[in-house]
């Protein structure tokens, strides 16, 4: 423990050096993050470089602990230090695309390119899940992709929460203090001593980060940090020694990794761009509640660090009571799901769960009916015969057809005909339809418009058209999320 200590301790003394030099030297350069949109939270502009410094410190750390390793303290063969070592190279793949984009800019695919091919070399070292001995050419495949998955997420995932004073670099340290808490309980002090640089340089980077904010970890550090974090992750997975215990990591990055998960939906709901920017993000759903940044910033630090005592608790609890606690994490998560109360998934809940989509499915089963009867009629009186059917079938109380001279009506309903609440729709200057519904049957309204246009089609050209289908299901759409 000591010799973790003193190594974690030259991070903390290097950060708290190195950090505030390139924070001024980067903001001389003007280098800096502006508060020139609506999802910047800050007043004046501030060095967003601060992933340099927080790299250095690192550096002087990993020195620090080559020294401990020449005195003999620890063995280098190690496993954990051997593979640790080895990783520099993908960790200054991550570090130089991150300074790259910070300073010039790359696109999300370029930056996720540089992420796979990391993750690619990390796997290769032996950074990866751990598979029973003679396991098959599928599972070991399987292990393969999800390793380099898991690390492309746990690049993000920091970096996606990165948008509070101090949020990213404080989840980030809980979730690396409770898999090195882990790792000594267990009696793996290798895999503990390369946990140790980063603790220590990211505890003197919050010196300078914690709100209020003089400079930004940046996609520099918050890359990184993601990285190395997805690392060390799935080097104790290869270390547990019981099922719940490899969940250890995943509890720990419980929170950036809902996160991203939470945005990636949201952005596919909306049909937006899912590498794109906006204001939906936990900290801005806190902010909105009226919380202050530092105290969004602590709640968050707060749940961080309840998942993280979980995830130590996975490695020591008996089975059942592990199980219990995950289940009572869940519940918990449900619970604050629930209290930001996000548009997009209340509607997809109506629309699983309310009835919205099998009535958005009825209506299409429904036109799609139509339009093949449509499709058959040769003469007016079978394109009535269409409509009428459609109607009896959708539920209209009362449809009416006038055209070609021609006048049909039927009562679908007669109890609940109300003539004074009637729509007449025009099909052409002198041919129209006319409905009359249930108003409290409003899928019944959003059908209107496309019998309507299959039926003009049908009359003027003969063959019927599939624009009305694409109209109805926009419409519905529209309805359930107004």
């Amino acid at each position: 423990m000591l010799t973790i200590a003193i190594v974690a301790l030259f991070g903390l003394a290097s950060s708290v050096v190195l950090t505030p030099f390139f924070r001024d030297f980067f903001g001389f350069l003007q280098v800096v993050d502006h508060p020139d949109s609506d999802r910047k939270i800050h007043k004046r502009p501030i060095p967003r470089v601060g992933g340099v410094g927080l790299a250095g410190s690192y550096l002087v750390a990993l020195a620090a602990l080559l020294i401990v390793l020449s005195k003999g303290v620890l063995d280098w063969q190690d496993p954990s230090i051997r593979l640790m070592l080895s990783l520099q190279p993908a960790v200054a793949l991550i570090f130089g695309a991150g300074l790259w984009d910070d300073i010039r800019g790359l696109s999300p695919l370029q930056k996720l390119v540089c992420e796979f091919v990391a993750a690619v070399y990390a796997f290769l070292i032996g950074v990866r899940l751990g598979t029973p001995p003679g396991s098959s050419l599928k599972l070991t495949l399987l292990a393969a992709l999800l390793s380099i998955f898991w690390l492309v997420l746990c690049t993000n995932a920091i970096n996606l929460v990165d948008g509070l004073d101090g949020l990213a670099a404080g989840v980030a340290l809980i979730a690396a203090v409770s898999l090195l808490v882990a790792a000594a309980l267990q009696h793996r002090p290798g895999l503990a001593l390369v946990m140790a640089p980063m603790v220590g340089c990211l505890i003197g980077f919050l010196c300078y980060n914690f709100n209020p904010a003089t400079v930004f970890l940046g996609d520099c550090g918050s890359l990184p940090v993601g990285f190395l974090l997805g690392c060390y992750g799935l080097m104790w997975h290869r270390h547990a020694t019981s099922g719940l215990g490899m969940a250890a990591p995943l509890v720990a990055l419980a929170l950036p990794l809902g996160e991203v998960l939470l945005s990636v939906a949201r952005r596919f709901l909306r049909n937006r761009p899912i590498f794109g920017a906006d204001s939906n993000h936990i900290h801005h759903r806190i902010l909105a509640m009226g919380v202050s940044h530092r105290g969004a910033a602590m709640l968050l630090y707060g749940v961080s660090a309840l998942t993280a005592s979980l995830a130590v608790l996975q490695t020591i609890l008996r089975p059942r009571m592990a199980t219990v606690s995950l289940f009572l994490l869940f519940v918990a998560a449900c619970f604050g799901f629930r209290r930001l109360r996000y548009t997009e998934f209340g509607v997809l809940n109506r629309f699983l769960f309310a009835g919205d989509f099998r009535r958005l499915l009825r209506i299409k089963i429904q036109l799609k009916e139509y339009e093949q009867s449509l499709g058959k009629a040769t003469i007016l009186e079978e394109s009535w015969q269409a409509l009428r059917g459609t109607c009896r079938e959708a539920g209209f109380s009362y449809v009416a057809l006038c055209a070609e001279g021609k006048v049909f009506e039927d009562i679908l309903k007669r109890a609940s005909v109300d003539r004074s609440a009637c729509l007449q729709i025009p099909i052409s200057a002198s041919e129209f339809a006319v409905f009359n519904y249930d108003p409290g049957s409003p899928d019944l309204a959003m059908l209107i418009a496309p019998l309507v246009e299959r039926l003009r089609v049908k009359l003027c050209t003969g063959e019927t058209s599939p624009q009305g289908l694409a109209q109805t299901e926009t419409a519905v759409r529209t309805a359930m999320a107004s």
